[in-house]
Formats: C-alpha cells, structure tokens, sequence
C-alpha cells in the first residue's frame, strides 16, 4: 500500500526539453518464456510455446464471453510476486544471465500506461488512474504491474463480447492446461535497456530457419538441468509457492501474434493498436469481425513496416517517454529505493509515493541484483524542441460561384476541375474563374468539406430543398455515395453504438462515432431520393430497417435528420400502414422538436428492433 509521504509530482516533459536525436527500439533480443497451466499449485511450463493460429476455412460462430476471465494472470495466481515467473523463466533459460546490464525490467502494460500519459495529442480521452510498484536495486528498475482487479467472472446473464471465445475456436492450445503464453524480451530503447514480459496471443506457423538462428538458446533449453529437487519427471521447485516444469519450445518473434475482434459495423483503426505492437515488437496482427457472433473470416496481417512507421511520426512522444521513465527512476532510486507512482486521471501528472518496505521479489533474485559492479547512473535529457516535417498544404483555386468568392479544393469537385481546366488553356494569365450560380453550392460544399451531416445543419425540414441539393451534387459530378450499397450504409448508421472490445485481457468500451452515422443518414437519403436500386423487394426491406433505425435514435439523430428521412423514404417507397405507423411512432412526439443539429453527444435510451450487433 501507499506510505503518506509523497515524494514527487512529475508532470508531461514539454516540447521544448526535447532533443532533435530520434529514438527507437533497437537490439531485440528473445530471452526466455513460459506458459501458465491450470494446476492445483501455481505451475508454468518453460519455456512454453504460444497457442498455434489455426484459422477455419468457413465463417464461424462462437459463443459469448462467460466463466473465470484472467485481466492480470501473473498476479491472481502469485499475488505476493507476479514478478517471479519472469525471473523463473529467465535464470532457467540462462542461468549466467547479467541482469545488471539491464536499466529497467517491466510488464507492457506499465510502458503503454506511460506512453498513453505523454501523448502529446491535446484530445486524448480514456487514459484510466493506474499505479504502478516501483522498486530500484544496483541501478536496475523494477516497474510492477498493480491492477485492482486482477481477474473476473462473467455471468451467464452478462455480455461483455466475444474475444476470449474467438481465441479459443480460432487457435489451438499447444500445452495441456495451458492458460496464457508469456514471453520475455529485451532491447535498447535511447540510451535505456528494457526488459519487457508481455502476454502473447498466438503465432503462425510458417516455415523458416528459425530453429537454426535460436541455436545456442534452443540448446540451452534441451540441456536444462532441474537439479535433485525434482518432486515429479520433468517438475522443479523454487523455494517458493511456484512450480517449473520444462515443456515446449522456442517460437522466435517474428511468428508472435495479436488478435483483436470488434463488431462488424466497427473497423479496428491500426493506430489505435501500434502502440501496443510497437512496445512488445509483435510483428502479426489479427482484425477479427463480427455479426453477433459469427466471424468473418479473418487473415493474418504483417504491419512490422507500419510499426517501423508508427515510430518513426511519434517521435516526441517517444523521447517524452524516455524521459519520464528516467526521471521515475531517478526520483526512486534518490528515496530509498522503493515507491508507488500513481495517476489519478484528472490531473496531467504522476505522483510518487514513498512505499513500504515489502519487497517485489523473492530473496534469492536479490542476490544476482547486487553480484556485479555498479553501472553508471542514469542521466535525465536535456533537450531541445523535436523536428517534425509538416504535411503540404492542399492546393486551392479561387472560383466566383454567382457572387460569391471560393478558394476550393477542385480535386473534391469533377465538373469544376474540368471547367477550370478549360478555362486556363484559353486564357493562361488567369489566376481567379467566374462561374455563373449554383443552386445551394454553399451548402453542398460544406458538405464535402466538413461532412455531409452539415446539410443538415444548413437546410430547413423541406424535403424539396434536399432534391434541389442532391441534383447539385450530380451536376457537380460529386461522389455523394461512394459506391456505397445499402448495407455499406446500414453498416456506418450502426457506427453510433457502444460496443464492448478485449484489450490487453480486459474489456473496454468503444464509444459509437455519431459523425459517421450521422453522414451517413444524408447518404441515406441521397440514395432514396437519387439513387438505383436492383432489387425493389429486398431493397425495400433494407431502406426500411436503415430508416427505423434512423428515427428511432434520436440521441444521436436529430429531429430534422429524422423527419427529412422518414419524408424522403415515404416519397420514394409504398409503405403499409404497419410500418407507417411504427415509423411515426419516433417523430410524433418530436413534430416541433428542437432544429438544433449540433455535435452532441448525448446517450439516451434508443431502442431498435433489427440491431443485432
């Protein structure tokens, strides 16, 4: 627990005590693993192997979440030291290992909880309180990963997604009674030497000449010796309450595997997960979607160049984070040795506590800690403002529409492109173009600027103005639709809904993007008031459940956007009194509602009855 004497406040490093020198991971190194197995005394398996991709060749449904789900594994079955099965592993692999070359040894989780705390991005949101042990001995850190729920059950009745089934069906247990590969790397980062534990989700089989390049670390597991305190074939004790046994075998990095799975509606953006990748170098990565249940078939993707590329345009925030683990140390290592850093979510900066004297491992690693000669102290940056290059400016043409002056972007707009193309090969010196009126072009460019949902803004609930506009947008040979089907439509409307996501072994949920629903309900209305449709009876059905599901989500629809389309699909689609009177059901109340199409966020109740995502 956290002492009350509060040792130090650091805050963001700012912009300007940054170096111009990148930094980046580099010397990668594979050390050691192991498995975690279901037994009656905490048991891992070294150095274990990951559980192989083994993806179907059909679509496939599996069941939701239920049962004992593992957030934190290494600390629900050794509260008392999750760090050991590292050093377990570790000094079993290597036993002259020199833990003394190493600055700092660390879980993931605490790099990507301090590399979220530094993002320079002035939008960040969802950065939760999180506290992290931290323990300095002969000038290596030890940083511990400290959850207040290390492990949880989902009942029957709950429904918190569908990840950890999705790994299960989708890759095969190498190990009986294995329940999570961990696996333990080192590299230099700056001028710090990390040592990183993180959990694996699975790794591809490919063919390589991987066992030849693992050579002298795979002969050194084959020539393990577990020593007379065997107490079962192939079984070591430690001294403590942990159990080895010596199963498995290598599986080099370059075939380690992320998985991720959302709701198909949903696109999992890869900068979201880079950082991630990037902090354990996990070269693979799984995007796995659903329709309640039933995944597409997913495919194995390589991103190492777009991990190379993601560190290569967050530079500032890697050399804030170097700096903010030094000083972390530093502040440790000047204080006895022993503190709690905590972030409590509301203000911009850590806390660091003096701690009790508990130690984090056990008494015998201490002795390999303090066996070698002291290195030299870790120094605090100074530095100087980083170099990013800035993207190009968009070129603009300046355009007279009727009486009103534009600077626009032709690129966006066909017909314009070819008119002002014309015009400049008769007339050359000309840097400005007149163009006569255009109907409502004001507000068809707000539209393909800022977002189609600005029409809505723009208009009032006269579904006349909407044709005028959307015949501006053909004329103008604007792409209003984006080769967009129905469905395609259907799929960004039901964009604004809260799901649910495994991250990192614990769900989070991931707010709906009301903008993209909302450009999509203009699209929606494109289609029914310009656009083709093949086929009018199945067709039909799905214009009708896009626009229920439309009208009925008023938090995130507004009156106008509602009524515009519900008098849209009535003007193009014969309807029954059924869904007539279903779909004025939503509006009735609303008849004078507000005109306010602003930005809200607001999460009201929004029943829908077809939504099965």
């Amino acid at each position: 627990m956290m002492g009350d004497t509060k040792i130090a406040e650091l805050t963001c490093p700012k912009s300007h005590e940054l170096e111009t020198t990148a930094v980046s991971i580099c010397e990668v190194e594979h050390l050691s693993s192991y498995n975690w197995i279901e037994a009656p005394v905490p048991t891992i398996a070294v150095p274990g192997i990951p559980p192989l991709w083994s993806s179907p060749k059909i679509a496939k449904r599996v069941a939701k979440d239920s049962g004992l789900i593992y957030i934190a594994q290494n600390a629900a079955r050794l509260p008392e030291c999750p760090l050991e099965p590292l050093f377990r592993a570790l000094y079993m692999t290597n036993p002259s290992f020199d833990i003394n070359s190493i600055d700092l040894v660390t879980d993931r989780n605490n790099i990507r909880k301090l590399l979220s705390f530094v993002n320079s991005d002035p939008a960040k949101k969802g950065l939760e309180p999180f506290t992290i042990n931290v323990e300095v001995e002969n000038n290596t850190a030890i940083f511990c990963r400290t959850e207040a729920e290390t492990k949880r059950y989902i009942g029957p009745d709950e429904f918190m997604g569908f990840g950890h089934e999705f790994e299960k069906a989708y890759t095969t247990n190498q190990i009986y009674g294995s329940t999570g590969h961990h696996r333990i790397i080192s590299y230099r980062f700056g001028d710090l030497r990390l040592m990183l534990r993180y959990e694996t989700d699975g790794y591809v089989n490919v063919p390589s000449n991987a066992d030849a390049e693992l050579g002298p670390l795979s002969s050194m597991i084959e020539s393990l010796s577990l020593g007379p305190t065997s107490g079962l074939p192939h079984m070591a004790s430690t001294g403590t309450a942990l159990r080895i046994k010596k199963e498995g075998h290598i599986v080099p990095i370059e075939s380690t595997l992320e998985i991720k799975t959302r709701v198909f509606h949903k696109k999992i953006d890869l900068q979201e997960i880079l950082p991630q990748l990037w902090v354990s170098q996990t070269p693979n990565l799984v995007r796995a979607y659903h329709r309640n249940g039933l995944f597409e078939l997913p495919k194995v993707e390589d991103v190492t160049l777009e991990i190379k590329n993601w560190e290569n345009e967050h530079q500032e925030d890697l050399m804030k984070l170097a700096i903010i683990i030094k000083r972390i140390i530093d502040v440790v290592k000047k204080n006895g040795g022993k503190a709690v850093v905590k972030y409590d979510g509301q203000h911009d900066e850590l806390v660091v506590w003096k701690a009790e004297e508990r130690q984090l491992l056990p008494h015998d690693i201490y002795s390999k800690l303090n066996n070698q000669n002291d290195k030299s102290a870790v120094s605090e940056m100074n530095t100087n403002s980083a170099i990013r290059s800035e993207k190009p400016e968009t070129q603009k043409t300046k355009l007279k529409i009727g009486d009103v002056l534009y600077d626009i972007n032709l690129s966006m707009i066909p017909y314009l492109r070819s008119f002002v193309d014309f015009q400049r090969k008769a007339q050359s010196q000309v840097s400005e173009f007149d163009h006569g009126a255009i109907p409502l072009f004001d507000v068809a460019l707000k539209g393909f600027e800022m977002g189609y949902r600005h029409c809505f803004r723009s208009l009032p609930a006269d579904v006349s103005q909407y044709h005028t506009l959307c015949e501006t947008y053909d004329f103008l040979g604007v792409d209003v639709l984006g080769q967009q089907s129905i469905d395609d439509i259907f799929v960004d409307l039901r964009a604004c809904k809260t799901t649910y996501e495994l991250d990192y072994k614990r769900y989070r949920a991931v707010k709906g993007n009301k903008a993209i629903a909302r450009d999509a309900a203009f699209r929606l209305m494109f289609l029914m008031t310009n656009g083709k449709f093949h086929d009018g009876i199945k067709d039909s059905a799905k214009v009708y459940n896009a626009v229920l599901f439309v009208v009925s989500h008023p938090g995130t629809f507004k009156w106008r956007t509602r009524a515009l389309v519900l008098a849209a699909y009535k003007e193009r689609f014969l309807i029954t009194s059924k869904q007539r009177a279903q779909l004025d059901q939503w509006c009735r109340r609303d008849n004078h509602g507000s005109d306010d199409e602003g930005t809200t966020d607001e999460n009201g109740s929004e029943p829908y009855y077809s939504d099965g995502s």
